[in-house]
């Protein structure tokens, strides 16, 4: 029997019957041949010749890996990044309020459509179940979430201790810390300019506002509001109403009513879907009535004279951008106003048309308004925030 080849042997005879058999059928037209001598002297050449083009190969592969080393892909750098983040959005509003609670549905769209992303959505979490639910994303490994909502701001901050590799943003909130970050559009700029508005278009000298909850930030929006009336009006008559109740639309029309019985012949609301009520009042007595959030002109196109309207799409991509792009930090930003949505610039908060009542406008007013945006906006008229009810002097 033919024993195994030896290391530098290359005579045909250091191979085997069965390497033989093997050459055969990788060599099928040796079998032809009559010429044992031939078909090894055949068998070794051709075997030589496939060792030293794989030698060959294994050469220039290596001289590849040297003369390109691996691309390093950062992550900021993957066009496949964002479609790998987490988002979550919760509010304890409804995405049917055709207002603040609808703003936000329609900005976690935006987001999926503008990034390629899926954004988990929540609403009409109760305000004692708000912790929890954050807590709930924060386990599913939620990179980022967005809480709707002025008062998901502690309980942010609670969470975010407990999950520091979460990042939570609050809209609008006035909350802080590691990984929570605010943002507070200044919204009593918007209502400067709708308290303004009011003030010049009143008839009797007497107007009014509903609000769904006496806390900070409709305090901040009324304050606003009454600051604007009495900027071009010092005498006119301001009616509030608080109604600590978001979603009641007959709760919201009574208060509403009431005001107007009084003499006001323009309202203004921050009241979600208790707002409807408000409007509803305002169509049937036929007075205008203001409109929050959204543009609300939709909801009554004779009575809805304009509504300041919150630039949530440009608030949500900042919450995405700024947490992509590594340059998140625990702070609240403060946005202002800006002359229309999607203005360059950081404003966020900007006045809705007229529509068709843009006729009903007196040009003068129109000019007034111009007016006032423009000193806002240059910084020459300040709205401060106002989040404590002022004491009667």
């Amino acid at each position: 029997m033919l024993g195994e080849p030896t290391v530098g042997n290359h005579d045909s005879r250091s191979f085997d019957v069965r390497n033989m058999h093997s050459a055969l059928l990788v060599f099928p037209g040796l079998l032809n041949t009559g010429d044992r001598s031939l078909v090894w002297r055949t068998m070794r050449k051709r075997m030589l010749t496939y060792v030293a083009t794989a030698g060959i190969a294994i050469v220039s592969l290596v001289l590849v890996v040297l003369t390109f080393p691996p691309i390093n892909v950062q992550p900021g750098n993957s066009a496949d990044q964002n479609s790998t983040l987490r988002v979550a959005v919760v509010t304890d509003a409804l995405f049917n309020d055709q207002g603040w609670g609808e703003s936000s549905l329609n900005a976690a769209q935006f987001i999926e459509t503008h990034y390629g992303i899926a954004v988990a959505k929540e609403d009409n979490i109760g305000i004692a179940d708000i912790e929890s639910s954050l807590s709930k994303y924060a386990r599913e490994d939620y990179d980022l979430i967005i809480a709707h909502g002025f008062q998901w701001g502690d309980p942010a901050v609670r969470v975010g201790k407990q999950f520091p590799e979460v990042k939570i943003v609050v809209f609008t909130g006035l909350a802080e810390s590691g990984n929570v970050a605010s943002i507070f559009p200044q919204q009593q700029q918007g209502s400067f300019l709708l308290g303004a508005l009011a003030g010049m278009m009143t008839k009797t000298n007497v107007i009014g506002y509903v609000g769904g909850e006496e806390y900070p930030n409709l305090i901040n929006i009324f304050g606003g509001f009454e600051q604007g009336a009495k900027e071009v009006n010092p005498d006119v008559v301001i009616i509030g109403r608080y109604l600590n109740d978001w979603d009641n639309t007959a709760k919201g029309k009574e208060a509403a009513t009431s005001i107007i019985r009084q003499g006001a012949d323009v309202i203004f609301h921050v009241a979600d879907s208790s707002g409807h009520g408000v409007i509803r009042a305002a169509e049937e007595n036929q007075i205008y009535a203001l409109g929050a959030v959204q543009d609300q002109n939709e909801l009554a196109p004779s009575t809805v004279l304009s509504s300041f309207v919150l630039d949530v799409d440009k608030a949500y991509d900042k919450a995405i951008s700024m947490t992509v792009d590594g340059t998140f930090e625990g702070r609240i930003l403060k946005p202002g106003i800006e002359p229309e949505k999607g203005a360059p610039g950081d404003g966020e908060v900007y006045l809705a048309p007229f529509h068709d009542l843009g006729s009903k406008v007196p040009a003068s007013t129109k000019a007034r308004l111009e007016d006032l945006t423009q000193k806002i906006l240059d910084g020459e008229l300040l709205v401060p925030e106002r989040l404590e009810l002022e004491s009667p002097s």
